[in-house]
């Protein structure tokens, strides 16, 4: 699958050129050149007519022209947006290069090009701005690539982080994993009840929330299981950001303060209504960054390969039906995996006014905790086999079962909820299907439900 690069046939493009070339060599893939000849909005210093159009797209193929690269061109007239998206070279491509300049006006009805094309192609965009000699110096194998993404739980970062791959073979990358997170937010995410630290930025009215050891801790998990390992050469920091507002003006800062060459994010390319309504990281990013871009589409996502859950969350309640789900979590974990036994006391309707909080549960009083531990440890099997299996239990309050089975999901960082429903009446029997029918409508993992 060829590099392609988009260029406007003006210095604003010889960095864009170079960098495209140096990297198709290096991944031994052809480079096509597709020069733009705009007769309604032309550059200044670009060609004046079709012939010069012409003749600096074949002087440039054959400045780049090597033993190692063979350079295809095509020299395409009219509106750059339209004539790129519908050119078979782009459909075909394994990448497209275009510079950030030298495009004609741009106004709040008219996106820079770039952010078109990254909105609508099917191929990652790599927008190069002024620093573009060090990718070109980094696929030649002269520097190493300082690199950050935007990860968070999306299909789109998912996407962004899977095209670290792809850089990896081109030359070693150091890559800066970020994540935006609002700490407000995650702690109610992960309802853990812990006391509120706040920073003062600015004397007068800035201030912010600081992220809580226990919180930060579940988060960089998090985001290094998002990452996963790299191939390639080049090192990897996983960076939490806490912020509130627009999560591509604190990437961008983050871009600035690490004095990074690349700044890769995912694109949910939405149109219409739903970009307006939902906001876009990448359009921010691309259009405020001071270094290249490389915008991803979801289409790059890898295929994940169906295994084995490797985390399961068992409900408990004391029923016969937590024994059949205990059962069926430790059939359906892998060898070496972990079955989490929580355990949720609900508090009476008289406690709920004095002892919970905004995030829903409080912890289990020291002795109340140790009671249900031994409970907990007493329903381990130790038949042939359990002892594969790694066990973790857990006692919180809450005045929400559903809501509260969601949270340990979150912080325990499981790939599944094995639920056994039972039709007992009392407190030895509230996992119940209404349990059930909330906590598949709310837990962002699977549930697997046994009902009685």
């Amino acid at each position: 699958m060829p590099v392609v690069c988009a260029t406007n046939l003006s210095e604003f493009s010889v960095r864009a050129t170079q960098a495209a070339a140096a990297i198709a060599a290096r991944l031994r893939e052809p480079l096509w050149l597709l020069g733009v000849l705009d007769g309604d909005h032309p550059s200044p210093e670009g060609p004046s007519s079709h012939e010069d159009a012409r003749a600096r797209l074949l002087a440039e193929a054959s400045r780049l022209s090597s033993p190692d690269l063979s350079v295809e061109t095509r020299l395409l007239e009219g509106p750059p947006g339209s004539v790129l998206l519908h050119d078979e070279f782009l459909q075909r491509a394994r990448l497209l290069l275009i510079a950030s300049e030298g495009w004609g006006p741009v106004s709040w009805r008219r996106a820079p090009l770039y952010e078109r094309l990254a909105q609508r192609a099917h191929v990652p965009v790599l927008v190069v701005r002024r620093n573009g000699d060090s990718l070109r110096d980094w696929a030649l194998g002269r520097r190493r690539l300082r690199v950050l993404v935007g990860a968070d739980d999306s299909r789109t970062s998912e996407a962004a982080v899977a095209w670290l791959h792809e850089l990896r073979r081109v030359g070693p990358c150091d890559i800066i994993a970020a994540s935006v997170c609002s700490p407000v937010e995650e702690r109610e995410r992960l309802g853990i009840h812990t006391p509120v630290h706040v920073e003062m930025l600015d004397p007068v009215v800035r201030r912010i929330e600081v992220l809580d050891p226990q919180v930060e801790r579940v988060l960089l998990r998090e985001l290094g299981e998002r990452v996963g390992a790299l191939p390639g050469e080049g090192s990897l920091e996983l960076h939490l950001e806490p912020g509130f507002g627009r999560p591509a003006d604190h990437l961008l800062h983050v871009a600035h303060a690490r004095d990074v060459d690349l700044l890769v994010v995912g694109n949910h390319q939405r149109g219409g209504l739903a970009r307006l309504w939902h906001g876009s990281v990448s359009a921010g990013v691309l259009r405020h960054a001071e270094r290249s871009v490389a915008c991803v589409p979801p289409t790059q996502a890898h295929v994940r390969a169906s295994v084995p859950p490797r985390a399961v969350l068992v409900p408990i309640d004391f029923s016969e039906a937590s024994a059949r789900a205990i059962s069926e979590a430790r059939a359906l974990v892998r060898p070496g995996g972990r079955v989490h036994l929580l355990h949720v006391r609900r508090l009476r309707a008289t406690d709920r006014a004095w002892v919970m909080d905004q995030y829903g549960v409080v912890p289990e009083p020291p002795r109340e905790q140790s009671l249900v531990m031994e409970r907990l440890k007493a329903l381990v099997p130790h038949e042939d086999g359990a002892q594969q299996v790694q066990w973790t239990m857990e006692g919180v309050t809450g005045d929400d079962v559903a809501r509260a089975i969601c949270q340990a999901t979150e912080r325990e960082g499981v790939d599944l909820v094995c639920l056994g429903t039972s039709s007992a009446r009392g407190d030895a029997g509230y996992l119940n299907d209404s349990v059930a029918r909330a906590l598949v409508e709310r837990c962002r993992r699977p549930v697997v439900v046994l009902h009685a």
